[in-house]
């Protein structure tokens, strides 16, 4: 109850404020009990209920009261409750009237003995039990700092089954069973179907491989290794077999005795493939049958042997010309090469195998030259014991818009430092020579278009002859031909400059004078480093052990083949410079005198 006094809550049986002492009921009015504050409880106003609050200066101001609005918002819920059990209580009584089962959740649905909602007066007298047995309240329940629960009603106590008809026991929750045969009937199928595949699993594939591979680990296997046979590529088979018996292949057609546990044999590679027209690839899957045929008589087949053979290319070594592709301006050029004994050679589909033999595997061609740009020769050659090999050469001859040829007799190679030229073009054409020459003829160019003169080398090694045709309303044609000029040893020799503690320096400091005027210089030294192979460039030590080392970069044009760690006399020209070392032309090789 409040205090009218000081607003502060009490209960209701108090007589006075617990606070201030003020009365809390008037003279001859007791303080209404809980049950009756509850019949007297209404709706909630829209408005709060408002006091008007003076402060220290005296000014009055109308403020809300929060306590007041909140024990009006209580008193409300408390009379909505009463409503609600009422109502329930009038549902449930006409139900057991009408003979209705309750309906709830926490009603079970399996029939009852007893007949309880059959009879009408055992809800009424379980009713009248019930309010005789509640005793009065008298709190309502208030506090300064309400808390609120998520049960139902205010108190946390509340028990529904104590109100009304929830009072009345309800059946007890049917409880379900954790095993029985159709919980358990499932798990048993799946563990049955599960346990049948992995004894399916087992037996079929898992134990035959087990088995396989212990007896493969037990029994001995062939052995197969490369060897050689004759000079040539070959492999030997050891086939294991019990002692003495004999061991026939049927793809040699020859049987062969086992001796400490195998049958030991050789095969070459080349009798797979030799007498196969075109065999192109690089290699093949070959295969051997072999029969047991043991002390008794019997005779069984054995498991096949495999194993894979390389077939090698034709040998053949191109020596003129050494790269795949060059450009020429002679109607003709002169191919060399070599291959073995007993090759069959094709060029451009021409057989020219009967040269083979005669000429010891050297076969030289004259390829006839168009000016047309790409010429192809196509040369294929098939050895005995190996495959086909094909090498295609593209001999590039510029076109021409007026013929210019030169003789096809004419040499590459000279040891004078001149030689005449010949060619032909069309008659009436103008003919320039544009590198060094001498003795120009063209008395027959106006007819017949033929003409001829010296060509002057000024430097040892390439020098190149180059020739250009004019004809009116035509396009000019210009021919290009190199010539390797190197004097005999007499005349080459006896220029050359000892590269001593005296000359090497002085290379260096006139390095650029001594190249225009290809100097020629000789030493004797080992052979330190290879550089490369194509051309040969070597590293060579003009020193040769005495004093300090004196290196020279030489690259190797003459016909003896160095190697490393020995020891040369050479015969060389300036050239140009290697890093901070000079760099020669090498012209002749000779054996080295004795230290």
């Amino acid at each position: 109850m409040k205090c009218p006094a000081c607003g502060h809550w009490n209960r209701a049986s108090f007589p006075q404020c617990f606070k201030c002492g003020h009365p809390l009921a008037r003279l001859g009015q007791p303080a209404p009990t809980p049950a009756e504050a509850l019949k007297q409880t209404a709706p909630v106003p829209e408005e709060g209920p408002t006091h008007i609050q003076v402060d220290d200066f005296g000014n009055e101001s109308v403020r809300d009261d929060k306590l007041d609005r909140l024990a009006q918002e209580m008193l409300s819920l408390h009379e909505r409750k009463r409503r609600g059990e009422a109502k329930q209580r009038q549902l449930r009584s006409l139900g057991a009237e009408r003979g209705f089962a309750p309906s709830g959740t926490q009603v079970s649905a399996s029939a009852r003995r007893n007949r309880f909602f059959a009879d009408p007066g055992t809800f009424r007298r379980s009713q009248e039990a019930l309010e005789r047995e509640a005793s009065p309240v008298d709190y309502d329940g208030f506090v300064d700092q309400p808390s609120y629960y998520a049960l139902a009603g205010d108190d946390i106590h509340f028990n529904p089954r104590a109100v009304g008809s929830l009072q009345m026991p309800l059946p007890k929750r049917k409880r379900r069973r954790l095993f029985g045969w159709r919980r358990v009937l499932p798990f048993l199928a799946i563990a049955l179907l599960v346990g049948v595949g992995l004894f399916s699993l087992y037996q079929f594939v898992l134990k035959p491989w087990l088995v396989q591979r212990q007896e493969a680990a037990i029994t001995p296997q062939p052995v197969i290794t490369a060897s050689i046979l004759d000079e040539m590529a070959a492999h030997t088979i050891s086939i294991p077999a019990p002692e003495g018996a004999q061991i026939y292949i049927k793809e040699l057609r020859k049987s062969y005795i086992v001796t400490g546990g195998y049958a030991t044999f050789q095969v070459a590679d080349y009798i797979w493939y030799e007498l196969m027209e075109e065999v192109t690839e690089p290699s093949m899957e070959v295969e051997l049958t072999p029969y047991i045929r043991t002390s008794s008589g019997e005779q069984r087949q054995m498991d096949s042997v495999r194993y894979t053979i390389d077939i090698p290319l034709s040998p053949i070594t191109m020596l003129n010309p050494d790269v795949t592709r060059l450009e020429v301006s002679t109607p003709v050029y002169n191919i060399r090469f070599h291959v073995m004994q007993n090759s069959r050679v094709l060029i451009n589909g021409e057989d020219y195998s009967s040269f083979v033999n005669t000429q010891s595997g050297f076969i030289t061609y004259n390829a006839d030259v168009q000016p047309v740009g790409d010429n192809i020769i196509n040369i294929s050659v098939r050895s005995q014991y190996y495959r086909e090999n094909t090498v295609s050469i593209n001999i590039y001859r510029a076109v021409q818009d007026i013929p210019l040829d030169l003789a096809s007799t004419l040499d590459d190679e000279s040891s004078n430092d001149s030689m005449t030229i010949h060619a032909t073009t069309r008659a009436g054409a103008t003919i320039t020579v544009l590198s060094p020459h001498k003795n120009l003829d063209v008395s027959q160019l106006g007819s017949t278009g033929v003409f001829s003169f010296e060509a002057v080398f000024p430097k040892i090694g390439y020098n190149t002859v180059e020739i250009r045709a004019d004809f009116p309303d035509k396009n000019p044609t210009t021919v290009k031909y190199d010539v390797y000029y190197l004097p005999s040893p007499d005349i080459y020799t006896r220029k050359a400059w000892a590269l001593d503690s005296w000359g090497y320096p002085d290379l260096l400091a006139n390095l650029t004078t001594r190249i225009n005027n290809t100097q020629i210089y000789t030493f004797t030294g080992p052979v330190k480093e290879i550089v490369s192979n194509k051309p040969q460039l070597v590293l060579f030590d003009a020193a040769d052990g005495s004093g300090s080392e004196r290196l020279v970069m030489v690259e190797n044009q003459t016909k003896t083949q160095w190697e490393l760690g020995q020891r040369y006399r050479l015969y060389a020209d300036a050239f140009g410079i290697y890093g901070n070392i000079p760099r020669l032309i090498a012209r002749y090789t000779y054996k080295p005198k004795a230290p």
